[in-house]
């Protein structure tokens, strides 16, 4: 039982260590393309068109946004696409 309460511990501190986010951007990284293993990609003013087998949600069907940022942030390897644009 301890071992086991021991062992949770571990991998819940683990899991928020690597799930918390710090904010490392500056001016010069900010508009710059981030990955995190090709799980999560953010891309800034890209304006690019997503691939036709990405399942692709854009902000202004949505929720309709009237100043569109061009930011696409897609999930699983494009599988799953948001763009605002």
């Amino acid at each position: 039982m301890k071992l086991r309460n021991s062992v949770f511990l571990a991998l819940s501190l683990a899991g928020a260590a690597l799930l918390s986010g710090c904010n490392v951007a500056d001016e010069t990284t900010a508009h710059q393309k981030s990955t995190l293993f090709g799980l999560y990609t953010y891309e800034p003013a890209c304006y690019t068109p997503s691939s036709p087998i990405s399942m692709t949600v854009r902000t202004d069907d949505a929720c309709g946004m009237e100043l569109p940022s061009g930011d696409r942030t897609q999930f699983l390897w494009g599988l799953i696409s948001i763009e605002d644009y």
